[in-house]
């Protein structure tokens, strides 16, 4: 649950599964990215920068707007769908998805 923290990669929870759903051997672990929802603060004009502090890859980055808004890009490419981003949002707009 991406809302309680984020992945760090540990292999713990291939660890605690009992059902063998989970393959270390996978790399990455998974294919996931985030989607950034239209109610973003900083998207709306609110100075709002927690969900690109928080990314280790620097995959979020705030790009300068008339006005005094930053709109928030994704390099997809640098989202290892941790997920650090989630539970920082403080109106909750991200979302993983599945990457394209």
């Amino acid at each position: 649950d991406f809302r309680r923290g984020a992945c760090t990669f540990c292999a713990a929870c291939v660890d605690a599964c009992d059902y063998a759903a989970l393959d270390r051997s996978l790399s990455p672990p998974w294919q996931l990215t985030i989607e950034i929802g239209s109610g973003c603060l900083s998207a709306n004009g609110i100075t709002c920068r927690a969900c690109g502090d928080s990314c280790d890859e620097a995959a979020i980055r705030f790009q300068l707007q008339t006005g005094g808004r930053a709109t928030p890009t994704l390099d997809a490419a640098r989202c290892n769908g941790c997920g650090s981003c989630i539970s920082l949002c403080p109106v909750q707009v991200i979302q993983i998805k599945e990457a394209a």
